[in-house]
């Protein structure tokens, strides 16, 4: 396979994005790979070095001598072209990594990414004031920044689960697929380091035999967190044990002012920039390793530092998770004094269990073998290829209000399958007639499909009618399969558009079961069913006085006695109060309502013969005799009417047989 490794920062640089690239470079040659690095310099021309390609840039001295390059080398092209590149690997997001970007969309190569730097760590560069919001606003910038980069591409290589998770939280669509950077551990084993050359590092920095060495390894700046440990010797009481600080950056004057407020300058040692090739031996001359820093996305230098056998303070994060256990591989700390404590406690420990401590801390790290990792980087590779030949080609586009339908066909496919996606999406990626879009973003735009359809049923269901919160819920759980968080999406922006309204709804509901006649119980089980709060209910239905309860329980009542035939007045009063009563209407005002009803001048003896009357024209064609005399009876009972009254009228009756 040849491979084009896009990086802004590569050799002489010391960083652990360098130590990735390089590593991954060599183990890729190793496997018979042909591998091309595109970086820059600080130069005004293009040079080549055998695979490496060197493109102008400027050092930007307020951050370490990063170097920035346009990404745009028009020459460069050609040259990239020559290579006839498989793949292309991007390692950072700005000039060289955005050339990598566009060249991988101009020559139609497919694209994988790194994302190796926590840049939502680093906004202290820009916020120099520390201004909250400037700083709310440069987080979300890099959110919307690191999407769009690695959405752009066939697949993202993560270093850790907490940059995955990271990355997931910021939106990320793309694969993404966990690779801890590998370590060639050739380099830190101890045949492999001159002895000599780490007694002269001891020599040269004024250790004796007899004191002890605390290193930290990387970049000297803000995000390191490298004030903590200094602050820390400040606690320390055994003067011989010292600090070790070995690199350079931004920070590296100010901590100096530090060291020498703290009067610190017999105990912290800084040793400035130190080539890559000669780092194993100052890890070698220490006893134990230190970093506070929060801001790694997997930590490389503490990796190498337990490949040498070197205990590691550090402070708790994720991407420690089972590389630093404490009283195990090393120790972990809060703060200034808990670490002063911990590394006197550590040196205080008999030789066997420290001797223990670096046993452990070289076999917790095998599993970062720099073959294991190369093996898993090319996995991804061919995934990135497969992924990049099943794309499909956008054929039709057309146009549907808020929405946009597209047509989208490749070579495995018969017929073009249309997707509805949105218009932000649309516009997100550029989506024109002839886009390519990975088969990743064609499974994205369905799974988005269902959640635009579900939320167009929902829109056309209330354009019919009005809706609770609640039932729109339970018609998106019962008529589409969604996800919880994509149904809470849903509801949330069906409300943010006024769609949903429940406030609104329970007032006009009020008012529709008002006129009604509806009582107040019967209007709160109701709206309870309804999804609608108790507390709201409650707060609209004390707009409700008693005199206005009374009153439409009495055209209610009213209403009642109308439909009800054949009844004993007192049966009479007993149904309208059981209506009433379910109607939602207090029990009092149900009883008084019928109570006050005029029930007209009938007596119900009248009432009675009327009764038993029609009970006999019901029955006689089936029944005679003691037979229909029961079935009589038994329907003047059901009406409220006493046995006796209606046995005794019954003899009144010319059809009457004993």
């Amino acid at each position: 396979m040849r491979i084009g490794l896009f990086t802004d920062t590569y050799t002489p640089d010391i960083n652990g994005v360098v130590s990735s690239i390089v590593t991954l470079q060599k183990e890729l040659k190793k496997n018979g790979h042909d591998v091309f690095v595109i970086t820059n310099h600080k130069a005004a021309r293009t040079r080549l070095d055998g695979n490496v390609l060197r493109l102008p840039g400027m050092e930007l001295k307020w951050l370490y001598g990063y170097k920035l390059s346009t990404p745009y080398h028009f020459s460069a092209k050609e040259e990239i072209k020559k290579m006839r590149l498989d793949v292309i690997h991007v390692h950072t997001e700005f000039g060289v990594g955005m050339f990598g970007r566009i060249v991988a969309k101009y020559l139609n190569i497919p694209l994988v990414t790194t994302y190796h730097t926590m840049y939502e760590d680093y906004t202290h560069y820009i916020n120099k004031f520390d201004l909250e919001e400037v700083e709310k606003v440069s987080k979300k910038v890099v959110s919307s920044f690191s999407r769009m980069l690695s959405d752009s591409a066939q697949a993202v290589i993560s270093p850790s689960e907490k940059t995955k998770e990271t990355l997931l939280h910021y939106g990320v669509t793309t694969p993404i697929y966990v690779i801890p950077t590998g370590l060639n551990f050739d380099q830190f084993k101890k045949d492999a380091i001159d002895e000599s050359q780490v007694k002269s590092i001891r020599n040269h920095y004024g250790i004796q035999e007899d004191e002890k060495l605390v290193v930290f390894v990387g970049r000297i700046a803000p995000e390191k967190s490298i004030d903590i440990q200094i602050e820390g010797f400040r606690y320390i009481k055994d003067k011989k044990i010292k600090l070790m600080i070995v690199g350079d950056g931004p920070q590296l004057e100010e901590l100096k002012k530090l060291v020498s407020t703290y009067e610190l300058e017999e105990q912290v040692i800084f040793t400035g920039k130190k080539a890559r090739e000669e780092v194993p031996s100052y890890y070698a001359c220490a006893d134990c390793f230190v970093s506070a820093s929060l801001t790694e996305t997997q930590g490389m230098t503490y990796i190498e530092a337990l490949a040498c056998g070197l205990p590691v303070f550090a402070r708790w994060d994720d991407v420690l998770k089972d590389l630093v256990v404490e009283n195990e591989t090393g120790f972990l700390f809060e703060d200034a004094q808990d670490f002063a404590k911990k590394v006197e406690m550590f040196f205080a420990m008999p030789k066997e269990k420290i001797n223990h401590i670096r046993e452990n801390a070289q076999k917790k790290v095998i599993k970062y073998d720099a073959n294991v990792f190369c093996s898993k980087v090319v996995s991804v590779y061919y995934q990135a290829i497969d992924d990049f030949e099943d794309a499909y080609e956008v054929v039709k586009i057309k146009t549907l209000d808020d929405y946009v339908k597209l047509y989208v066909e490749n070579d495995k496919e018969d017929q073009p399958i249309k997707i509805l996606i949105s218009i932000d999406d649309y516009f997100q990626y550029k989506i024109r007639l002839h886009t390519r879009l990975d088969r990743s973003k064609i499974i994205e735009f369905q799974k988005k499909e269902v959640v635009i359809e579900a939320y167009r049923g929902a829109i056309r269901k209330i354009r019919m009618k009005d809706y609770t919160k609640k039932e729109i819920t339970q018609y998106l759980q019962k008529n589409h399969i969604l996800e919880e968080k994509d149904r809470n999406m849903i509801i949330d922006e069906l409300e943010e558009k006024g769609y949903i309204n429940d406030q609104a709804y329970l007032q006009m509901k009020m008012e529709k079961l008002q006129i009604s006649l509806m009582g107040k119980g019967g209007i709160r089980r109701y709206l309870l069913g309804k999804g609608l709060s108790i507390d709201d209910i409650d707060q609209a239905l004390k707009q409700v006085d008693d005199e206005t309860e009374l009153y439409k329980a009495k055209v209610m009542a009213e209403k009642l006695m109308s439909t009800i035939k054949d009844k004993s007045r007192k049966m009479k009063k007993q149904t309208i109060i059981k209506k009433l009563i379910s109607l939602g209407f207090d029990s009092d005002i149900a009883k008084h309502s019928a109570e006050n009803l005029d029930y007209g001048n009938e007596e119900d003896d009248d009432v009675l013969i009327k009764t038993i009357q029609k009970a006999y024209r019901n029955y006689q064609r089936k029944y005679d005799g003691k037979e229909l005399n029961y079935k009589i009876i038994a329907y003047c009972i059901q009406k409220g009417f006493k046995k006796s009254e209606i046995e005794k009228m019954l003899t009144r009756m010319e059809w009457y047989h004993e």
